[in-house]
């Protein structure tokens, strides 16, 4: 664009200048017509006025030598030994930091030919050139400049989502799953942002997995050594008797069948404790058990503890026919009785009871312990929750008994309700909503 203004202004300056030598050059045809002396004389008179000033000429004879001047710079003759006598020219010629158009024309006048030379000065033209230049040079730069500041925003902009999704990596690496807010877009940062909020959210749930894994398995240490130690206690208390008194053979055969058959309920219910507490099984073998063989194999397991402890055992049962895993709802009774075993001070009664009700069949266990406040009522079920800690401690408990119970109760799709008051003793319900005939 520059160069486009400079070649129409310089075209300009170059059509003033051949109307300027035309005008000229009439002008003098008339006066080199007179004697050489007189044309002399006249040529000295002659001025060219225009809004730029006077006008600078020079003419020269055939010899190219000057024969008048007004003022006109000293250039070579090259240019007027190229022109006819019907021919003008020009040159656009550099002198002294200033730059002038150099028009030439030929005057024929009585035989002899004389040149003619205007000249005008354009450097305001060439001036106006290079100060555009500058500006577009300045323009250049500043837009240089510009562009390398928007080149810092839009990279800062593109990359600040990138380096927030580092520092998140770095984060998660360190077990922080919590991300800071990413921006929403559509773009591929924005696509990338969602994606890797929705891998953490997934590694976040696989640990809390792993997590419930390892403490499921801990759970499980702590529960087997807890559901270890009733069969162990009747175990042990048979193996005393055998070891420190003289029973009968009859009585000594009874004991060891006792010992025996909680030795093989030991082994069926370590393994049945590890489906359900670490693998979380939920479906087993259901067995259709008369209500009194359960009872029955209870009672022989608690009978010697509450015997030792002075606690009476008050048992009652209806006959009914119930589909169970025997030994897990063995393992629940066990473990409601020896908690109301815990509760009882002095001169204590437990009641173990099997009841047909509204088509349904009821296992109750009510002792007149200490009992339990309402809010201690609300958490029994809790994993690891106690109620007497102290008590707990020195009878070995973990708090987790009553969690397993109801583990299994929820196996047996049956239901288990507390009913307790400070110093009047705790009630237990297990309701089984089927019996299968007597």
């Amino acid at each position: 664009m520059i160069k486009t203004l400079f070649q129409s202004a310089l075209k300009q300056e170059v059509g003033y200048s051949f109307k300027e030598n035309d005008i000229l050059r009439a002008a003098l045809d008339k006066e080199l017509s007179k004697t050489y002396q007189s044309a002399v004389n006249a040529l000295q008179t002659i001025t060219v006025s225009t809004s730029n000033g006077t006008v600078p000429f020079r003419i020269s004879n055939s010899n190219y030598q000057t024969i008048h001047t007004t003022g006109a710079p000293g250039f070579d003759n090259e240019l007027i030994k190229r022109l006819d006598n019907s021919t003008q020219g020009y040159e656009v010629v550099p002198l002294d930091g200033q730059y002038f158009i150099r028009v030439a024309s030929t005057i024929v006048s009585d035989g002899e030919t004389f040149y003619l030379e205007t000249y005008r000065d354009i450097t305001s033209v060439f001036k106006s050139r290079e100060n555009q230049y500058q500006i577009f040079y300045s323009l250049i730069l500043g837009m240089i400049g510009l562009s390398f500041v928007l080149i810092l925003f839009v990279a800062y902009w593109l990359t600040k989502p990138i380096k927030t999704l580092a520092r998140a990596t770095t984060s998660i690496a360190e077990g922080d799953f919590k991300l800071p807010t990413f921006r929403e877009s559509n773009d591929e940062i924005g696509l990338l942002s969602k994606a890797f909020s929705h891998m953490s959210r997934s590694l976040e749930h696989m640990v809390a997995e792993l997590e419930d894994a390892a403490r499921r398995q801990e759970n499980f240490m702590a529960s087997f050594a807890h559901e270890l130690k009733t069969p162990m206690t009747s175990i042990i208390g048979y193996a005393d008797i055998l070891r420190s008194r003289n029973v009968e053979q009859e009585q000594m055969i009874l004991y060891a069948n006792h010992i025996f058959q909680e030795g093989r309920r030991l082994e069926a219910l370590s393994l049945k404790l590890m489906d359900l507490i670490v693998l979380k099984k939920q479906q087993f073998k259901m067995k259709m058990v008369p209500a009194s063989h359960l009872f029955e194999s209870v009672q022989s397991v608690i009978s010697p503890i509450l015997k030792r402890e002075g606690i009476e055992l008050v048992m009652e049962v209806d006959e009914a026919n119930l589909l169970i895993e025997p030994d897990l709802m063995k393992t629940v009774c066990l473990n409601l009785l020896d908690n109301a075993r815990k509760s009882i001070e002095t001169k204590g009664c437990i009641r173990f009871l099997g009841k047909m009700e509204n088509g349904g069949y009821n296992i109750i266990i009510t002792d007149n312990g200490k009992g339990m406040e309402p809010e201690e009522l609300s958490r029994i079920t809790e994993a690891f929750y106690r109620v007497d800690q102290s008590r707990s401690r020195a009878e070995g408990g973990a708090g987790l008994g009553l969690t397993i119970c109801s583990q299994i109760i929820e196996i047996h799709h049956a239901d288990m309700d507390f009913e307790s008051a400070p110093d009047h003793g705790t009630s237990v319900y297990i309701r089984f909503k089927e019996v299968y005939g007597k």
